[in-house]
């Protein structure tokens, strides 16, 4: 009864709220809060959103600064930094929730200025290709037809809208925290029911699981937007300046370390597994600094809590038995070889691609857009871009990135306050 819990309000229905506890959806009452909005964070107890915090960034950064082991990690980190004769170091990571560590403990801040923390393409939902995204659109537009797929991609912007849009012209498009409610949905209705699948490694498995269960289940079928994590990784350290590279903890929770090792070994770059919270990133940090430079090829893996060497066996074999690799685009990546998954030809049935015969969408003569996504994926600072906190703010998102809550621009605007440069 005397635990209470900060989280962020990420939807509001009627007296309640939708709260994010670190990517955990809950609903709450907001009866005690009538002035809540959305983006505050409030105190959770026993089922009521009680009050909202004034200064929450103030609170997290305040648990890394007064940490003793995390400053142990920063004193570490000060004398390898030396060692390296403060040379100029690139660390990207590949994980939204990583870079929402960093931006709201201010990491950036508490680091050596010559280390430098750069955002990867990490987010599943801002990779997805927005021709992939009209490919739902086309196919929501259709009578007899629902779609569903989760919150953050509702409200990803198109040059053609958004299924966020149609929801509000009256198309059946729904929000779903998983994909089983989808195949729960089907089971309930004459009506096609189409799941838009997004997400890396840690969400296909589940994907995976509910075609296997659906059986013979024939008004129910999927648009896989899944990606694997290697080919982009191979990708920036083929095309980019650097050093070293965060690998995502939960991706490898699945995979295992192997496809992380076989790139260290391929190209002689020190790559940490990290876990997420603050010392996680500062010990993954100082972990790899101590490698740098040296002829030590392989893997570190800071998240051993979680990550196996050989992931999770049954999740692995689920994803190889529904899925195939297909060439795929991302957005801002361009195509990258053998890294969209796609179903095996024995669960056509459940290709919504195949079974409605959907191309994508044509892009020429379509007016293009102004969002630089594409370039923030990349590395570039959301600050960079002229239309960060102007045209592009979460209440109006230009791009993907300024939508999800793993996105950079949407992580950095919520936290502009803290951020110095």
């Amino acid at each position: 009864m005397c635990v209470a819990a900060f989280g962020k309000v990420t939807e509001l229905i009627g007296k309640n709220a939708l709260v994010s506890f670190r990517g955990a959806l809950k609903e709450v009452s907001a009866a005690l809060l009538p002035k809540v909005k959305i983006g505050d964070t409030v105190v959770v107890h026993a089922g009521f959103a009680t009050e909202i915090v004034k200064d929450p960034q103030k609170i997290y950064r305040d648990v890394v600064a007064t940490d003793a082991y995390a400053r142990q990690l920063l004193d570490g980190i000060e004398k390898e930094n030396k060692r390296l004769h403060e040379r100029e170091l690139k660390i990207m990571n590949f994980c939204g929730t990583h870079e929402h560590t960093i931006v709201q403990y201010a990491l950036r801040d508490l680091l050596p200025p010559n280390i430098q923390l750069i955002s990867g393409p990490g987010c599943p939902v801002c990779v997805t290709p927005e021709e992939e995204i009209g490919l739902g659109l086309n196919l929501a537009k259709r009578k007899n037809i629902i779609l569903t797929t989760y919150g953050d991609l509702l409200r990803v912007p198109t040059r053609w809208g958004s299924l966020e849009q149609l929801r509000y012209e009256g198309i059946d498009v729904r929000m779903v925290c998983d994909i089983s409610q989808a195949l729960n949905i089907a089971k309930t209705t004459n009506s096609e029911v189409v799941h838009f699948a997004v997400g890396f490694e840690t969400t296909a498995p589940g994907t995976a699981s509910v075609i296997q269960e659906a059986g013979n289940i024939e008004n129910f079928s999927i648009i896989s937007s899944h990606r694997i994590t290697p080919p982009a990784m191979e990708e920036v350290i083929l095309n980019s300046k650097m050093d070293i590279l965060l690998s995502p903890g939960h991706v490898a929770m699945v995979i295992g370390t192997t496809p992380f090792d076989v790139l260290v070994k391929k190209y002689g770059i020190p790559c940490v597994i990290t876990g997420f919270e603050p010392v996680d990133v500062l010990q993954a940090i100082l972990q790899a600094m101590y490698h740098f430079g040296k002829d030590e090829n392989s893997v570190i893996n800071q998240y051993e809590r979680v990550v196996k060497e050989k992931g999770n066996i049954l999740a692995q074999n689920l994803i190889n038995d529904t899925f195939t690799l297909k060439d795929a685009s991302w957005r801002g990546v361009g195509i990258l070889p053998q890294s969209r998954l796609v179903l095996k030809s024995e669960y056509r049935r459940f290709d919504a691609e195949a079974k409605f015969d959907i191309q994508l969408p044509e892009m020429e003569g379509v007016k293009s857009q102004t969002c630089l996504c594409g370039e923030v994926l990349k590395g570039l600072k959301p600050q960079a871009c002229p239309n960060f906190g102007k045209e592009c703010t979460p209440t109006n998102p230009a791009g993907p990135c300024m939508v999800t809550q793993e996105g950079a621009c949407s992580i950095a605007y919520k936290n502009r306050s803290m951020i110095l440069n």
